[in-house]
């Protein structure tokens, strides 16, 4: 029986063991490293975006933007979108953008906040979104995500993350207002996608970083009394629109102490999974929510892919299958973006790893030049 991606997703998901764990590249390898993989992999005759495209069970899809800033179609274009200014800040290896220009900086009236020219949901090309979904995922053979919002890690954006958490200890209700307006545009956003494609979605995916290297950014009250509604907001959304798709929430960091509250807002998936970080191993989470949650991430790209050596590399992520897949619930995936500095090896190493070497050979015939 021919299992397709999809359905392999699905399975994981529904905590069945599938025919093998799932994999995904989750937020995949920075612009600079993938030129860097294609290089090593052009020469040995192998094409990395087929490669990719042939290991891959879960694919994200974008609404295409068709605001007021057309040059910035390709939706890289989330900090102008709120009004916050960049430059381009390189590291020798690649280039960021950095954010030299806070909007919301110093403002302490609500009122304010009300004047404040706020992105218009509308400008999106939701009417060519099935069809997008449908040309880029024929047939329904993989998994699809999408993306709902991140309505705290935005205010921070859009404040400075210093002044954003005093706000959060010192002024409450203003922080409220903020996320009342990002998140109306974010769930009418949403409601949008759903009402034209949420048949072909099988996860939303939502996401603000909760947690630090060693514990939570904030106390488990501020998170509920403070941001945890927003959560609600557009899980409720989902759940209404997409009821048969599983929502997926995103958090680097120490935040095994606020899983719970994850919970209460409905997640079915927690994303990330950074095993560096204080409290994140996998046998203990496994263990403690193992039978209310599927696990996304876990491959450390702090740590294991950029500093490990390729045997080690596959004793980790063999060991993140057995514990973190059995009975289902895992979808093998990097913990965070690929950075340069990774040895090339190492990715290889991952793949062999999660998929097996019989699959990974297949995907390499399926991407030879």
């Amino acid at each position: 029986m021919i299992v397709t991606p999809r359905e392999r997703v699905l399975t994981a998901l529904d905590h069945r063991q599938p025919d093998r764990v799932p994999f995904s590249l989750g937020f995949g390898p920075t612009g600079e490293m993938q030129a860097i993989l294609a290089a090593y992999l052009r020469e040995r005759d192998i094409d990395w975006s087929r490669l990719a495209e042939a290991v891959l069970d879960v694919i994200i899809v974008q609404t295409r933007y068709t605001g007021p800033m057309e040059e910035m179609a390709d939706l890289n274009l989330t900090p102008p979108l709120w009004g916050i200014k960049t430059k381009t800040a390189n590291y020798g290896g690649g280039a960021y953008e950095e954010f030299t220009d806070f909007p919301l900086a110093g403002v302490e009236d609500v009122a304010a906040l009300d004047d404040y020219p706020w992105p218009d949901p509308t400008h999106f090309d939701f009417a060519g979104l099935r069809g997008d979904i449908q040309q880029a995922n024929p047939d329904r053979h993989k998994a699809v995500r999408i993306c709902a919002g991140n309505p705290f890690e935005i205010y921070t954006w859009m404040t400075g993350i210093e002044e954003s958490f005093v706000n959060l200890a010192a002024e409450p209700d203003l922080v409220r207002a903020a996320l009342s307006h990002i998140t109306a545009f974010m769930e009418a956003k949403l409601d949008a996608i759903l009402r034209h494609a949420g048949d072909l979605i099988d996860i939303v995916f939502l996401c603000d970083d909760l947690g630090g290297q060693t514990g939570l950014l904030m106390s488990n009250q501020t998170y509920r009394d403070v941001i945890q509604p927003f959560h609600r907001r557009l899980i409720a959304k989902a759940r209404q629109l997409a009821p048969h798709a599983q929502c997926m929430f995103h958090t680097d960091g120490a935040v095994f102490d606020i899983v719970l509250d994850l919970l209460d807002t409905g997640i079915d998936i927690l994303e990330a999974i950074q095993t560096d970080a204080a409290g994140m191993d996998p046998a203990r989470l496994k263990a403690a929510y193992g039978t209310r949650l599927s696990f996304h991430g876990a491959i450390s790209v702090q740590h294991l892919l950029p500093h490990g050596d390729p045997a080690a590399v596959e004793c980790e992520c063999r060991r993140l299958v057995e514990i973190l897949g059995k009975n289902g619930g895992y979808i093998a995936a990097p913990s965070h973006a690929i950075q340069v500095g990774t040895p090339p090896e190492n990715v290889m190493a991952m793949l062999s790893a999660v998929l097996g070497q019989d699959a990974l050979q297949q995907a390499l015939e399926q991407a030879r030049v």
